[in-house]
């Protein structure tokens, strides 16, 4: 029982004692003065962190199906070969299949649809129906250096 109270005793000072320690680190956080050699103009330093933000999304592979981002090819080819990511896109191939058929029901019932046509034109209803379906959804590009 005695030792129970000694080692409550000896924790609470600990508690006492990190507390003071991390009001102390925050207090000289909140005094520290940047060196006048240090000091970064703030355009200089809003345009670098502009740069390394394009730099990363430049490099950053995202798995849609998946949801995860990546950034490296070799991540990018081991999760393309893992059972969950083939799960995955065998699931939206069904759903996009059950769509598909869903449909290709709607477009029979419409008489004047050009859909089937081989030119590849498409109406201009057709194009806002699109711009409807997939509002919200961002594309990303891959741009390709000179190597």
């Amino acid at each position: 029982m005695k030792r129970s109270v000694e080692m409550e005793k000896k924790r609470e000072e600990e508690r006492v004692k990190k507390a003071e320690m991390a009001r102390l680190k925050a207090e000289r956080a909140r005094a520290y003065e940047e060196p006048e050699w240090a000091k970064v103009e703030d355009d200089v330093a809003e345009d670098v962190a502009e740069e390394e933000e394009e730099g990363v999304r430049k490099n950053e592979l995202y798995c849609v199906a998946c949801g995860k981002k990546f950034k490296s090819d070799k991540q990018w080819k081991n999760h393309e070969q893992s059972k969950k990511h083939k799960d995955k896109v065998a699931e939206l191939r069904e759903a996009f299949g059950e769509e598909d058929q869903d449909n290709d029901d709607d477009d029979e019932d419409d008489n004047n649809d050009n859909r089937g046509d081989a030119d590849g034109f498409v109406s201009a209803d057709e194009v806002e129906k699109l711009k409807e379906q997939f509002e919200g959804v961002e594309i990303q590009t891959e741009e390709k250096g000179d190597e």
